[in-house]
């Protein structure tokens, strides 16, 4: 179920407040970052932005990002209400008030989202999954100078865990290993996208390195800023609907990163970390 706060829209005069819609994404990589920008008019005109930004350590900076430069954009044309969607459950339940902000990396961003969310008369806040922000993300992708997984094959990183078991599977005439044969049993291609298949029946989006990055930093800030443990991040990761091998290994380096970054913060700020 999708996460949101609203406001009733009001009327002025006898004139009924018609809100624009607008939809949001940031994106960062090795090339750079971008911000994706959807704006629809209330007759319902479409409006795309796709623009660079100076690289930012983390995905959630550049989605702060993107969602300011929209509201920013919506102000310039007097717009009065908005419905706002974005993927990012962090940004998303913040400025709704179910996550607290407490990290000192974002808090500056919350703050200026949190001051143009107030110019507006009536506003709506709700988080959707990736698949109904795709416009957003190709344009933020697009921006960052990341190059997306289309349907051509070769589009994939040779050293993507996903390449093997995507090639058998649209092939399976094709001579591969049995570990391979053996592991795409567990695996369903639906287009050009890798599921794979729970013990439940479940069919779980696999993800690739830059998406498991994004979306581990974006879960362990956690509900109310709390950072969550490997195993909760596991459990979150799995209940989203996604997948890769090696979530359980990978969200406990991202723990033990994160640890030792609040524990040299402290330092530098004379403040030794205890446990």
């Amino acid at each position: 179920m999708a996460d949101f706060v609203t406001q009733h829209y009001g009327v002025v005069g006898t004139l009924e407040i018609v809100p624009w819609t607008l939809f949001f994404d940031g994106s960062t990589c090795d090339r750079g970052a971008g911000i994706g920008i959807v704006l629809i008019s209330p007759p319902g005109k479409k409006y795309e932005f796709s623009l660079p930004i100076i690289a930012t350590s983390t995905n959630n900076q550049a989605e702060y990002q993107a969602l300011i430069k929209g509201m920013e954009l919506l102000k310039e044309v007097r717009a009065d209400a908005v419905e706002i969607f974005g993927a990012s459950m962090l940004v998303i339940n913040k400025l709704a008030g179910i996550y607290e902000c407490r990290s000192e990396v974002l808090i500056t961003y919350y703050e200026k989202s949190m001051q143009l969310l107030k110019e507006f008369k009536d506003f709506r806040l709700e988080h959707v999954p990736w698949l109904h922000n795709e416009e957003a993300n190709r344009l933020a992708q697009h921006a960052s100078g990341y190059q997306p997984i289309l349907n051509a094959l070769s589009a994939i990183n040779a050293n993507d865990w996903r390449k093997e078991i995507i090639d058998h599977l649209k092939d399976p005439s094709k001579r591969v290993e049995r570990r391979v044969r053996f592991q795409a049993t567990k695996y369903v291609l639906l287009g050009d996208e890798l599921h794979y298949r729970a013990i439940d029946g479940v069919l779980l989006k696999c993800l690739g390195d830059d998406e498991t990055k994004s979306l581990m930093g974006e879960i362990h800030e956690g509900v109310r800023g709390a950072h969550q443990s490997a195993f909760k991040m596991k459990w979150i990761i799995r209940r989203n609907g996604y997948y890769w091998p090696t979530i359980l290994e990978d969200c406990f380096k991202y723990f033990k990163k994160d640890v030792k970054d609040v524990r040299n913060l402290a330092i530098f700020k004379g403040h030794p970390h205890r446990p």
